[in-house]
């Protein structure tokens, strides 16, 4: 609480220690005690542990339910109900306690849903509801119920995921994610975020779902990514080879994903100016969305319109000339490299470039790019319509490095005659190979080498040093073993 005002102070003590009745007058200045107390978990502490804290909340958001009211002094309750540090206050109970206490009245949460339905909050309101909505939905069955059923409406999450606001968008995702994964009648895991799903709009649950190209969502969030150690992965305790073999690739596909989005961040923040850095790549500005593209030799994409001649062109003559130089000079706008569109300070998508050189040579050029997966494509879109114009900023990401491989990995298949997962698993130590070769000795390796050039009409004698020798020995007794160093080379 704002200790310059100690009337607000007073009128909070007295309210929840029952020695002053909420009346109207006072009901604003209650939840304003409330939303500027200085030490949110020693105030939520106050309210619950009181004779009638839980009734005048309550009462406070029931008495005046106008749209008004919403956007006012309980957009500034729920906004400071929001602090992190109340999260896990009483392992999580306190917090849950006081929120039930707010929506127990059908009053309020009626007209909160009815205004967020008729559009009519504010922005900083909607994101406030949709976070209330998240702490609902993760109650108990049997007290969720209700909040489920309408986060399952057609509307609910559909709106919020149109929200600018990436807090907004990010709850939206988390409601959609645990509505789809669990049965209303389950119980909401305390570990759900681990599962993929809800981070951004690129993190389906599915790996093979998602999008090489990143999101600017993706690129936004601060989300830690879904990766498991090999730790993690021992803890699933598979014992099916074809289980390990889908743990593995998929495992492996975010690792080296993430790689790539590293890569990108680090690139846009730089190109950005809020990190240190060299800028690398072209930028060109001034761009109209104008048409959609289509060959023959590429995916459809989006035909953009230059504002302005490019610099490139600066000393060709005609059409010819500019087709002439940008055959010969083909690290301009290579095709297929990668970048983004931008929009002032926003990220509208990030793309790769489609190398059309009778479109670039055009007087104004035209640059043809192609987008991700469905859900880029909307929101791509969806994100243009706001936009008068765009710049191209290209990145340095090798994109050409990681996407044949993420793809490959995506493709492929659990091997049904995968050794029995022997490269899978933790601690990695050699596994005897099965039947007789395991009782092979060195001596009887040795003398089958020895009496190989009687036996095969060799021209020359064959014969091993030690390391060659035990590098043999290990082919012939171990279900899988890593010779090092090409023909003709000692191992270390």
């Amino acid at each position: 609480m704002d200790s310059r005002n100690p009337r607000l102070k007073k009128i909070f003590d007295d309210i929840v220690s029952g020695e002053r009745q909420l009346i109207d007058p006072l009901v604003s200045h209650f939840i304003q005690s409330i939303s500027t107390h200085s030490d949110p978990a020693a105030c939520l502490h106050t309210i619950i542990t009181s004779e009638r804290g839980l009734e005048a909340i309550q009462t406070a958001v029931c008495s005046n339910p106008s749209t008004e009211a919403l956007n006012g002094d309980v957009a500034d309750l729920l906004a400071y109900l929001r602090d992190s540090k109340l999260e896990y206050l009483g392992g999580g109970d306190t917090l849950q306690q006081l929120l039930r206490a707010l929506v127990d009245s059908s009053n309020f949460w009626d007209s909160l849903v009815s205004a967020f339905s008729t559009d009519q909050l504010q922005q900083s309101m909607a994101r406030s509801f949709s976070w209330l909505l998240l702490q609902l939905v993760l109650l108990p069955p049997e007290l969720a119920e209700k909040y489920r059923n309408v986060a399952s409406g057609p509307d609910i999450v559909r709106t919020l995921l149109r929200s600018p606001d990436p807090e907004t968008r990010s709850n939206a995702r988390k409601i959609g994610h645990i509505i789809s994964l669990y049965p209303e009648d389950a119980t909401v895991p305390t570990d759900w975020s681990e599962a993929p799903g809800w981070r951004h709009n690129n993190d389906p649950y599915s790996y093979r779902e998602v999008s090489i190209l990143p999101t600017p969502d993706e690129i936004a969030s601060t989300e830690r990514p879904h990766l498991r150690t090999i730790d993690e992965i021992d803890d699933l305790e598979l014992t099916s080879p074809m289980e390990m073999c889908k743990v593995h690739v998929e495992n492996q596909f975010r690792l080296l994903r993430e790689d790539l989005v590293h890569d990108t961040r680090e690139s846009v923040q730089v190109a950005l100016g809020n990190q240190r850095g060299k800028r690398t790549g072209d930028v060109i500005s001034g761009l109209t969305l104008t048409n959609v593209y289509a060959d023959d030799k590429s995916k459809w994409g989006l035909r953009f319109t230059c504002f302005a001649d490019l610099p490139f062109f600066s000393f060709a003559i005609d059409h010819e000339d500019r087709v002439d130089r940008l055959e010969k000079d083909r690290n301009y706008l290579r095709h297929g490299s990668f970048a983004y569109l931008l929009s002032g300070n926003e990220i509208v998508a990030f793309v790769t470039i489609i190398r059309d050189v009778y479109l670039l040579a055009r007087k104004p050029p035209a640059i043809a790019v192609q987008l991700g997966g469905s859900a880029t494509i909307r929101d791509t879109l969806s994100r243009l319509r706001r936009c008068s114009l765009v710049s191209l900023v290209q990145i340095s990401t090798p994109l050409f490095a990681y996407e044949p491989i993420l793809r490959s990995l995506q493709a492929i298949q659990p091997i049904p005659f995968l050794l029995d997962g022997t490269l899978l698993v933790k601690p990695h130590i050699p596994r005897a190979a099965p039947g007789d070769l395991s009782d092979v000795n060195q001596e009887d390796v040795s003398n089958f080498i020895r009496d190989l050039p009687t036996s095969t009409d060799a021209q020359t004698p064959i014969t091993l040093d030690d390391a060659q020798m035990r590098a043999f020995n290990c082919g012939l007794t171990q279900k899988v073993a890593l010779i090092q160093g090409p023909p003709g080379t000692h191992p270390p």
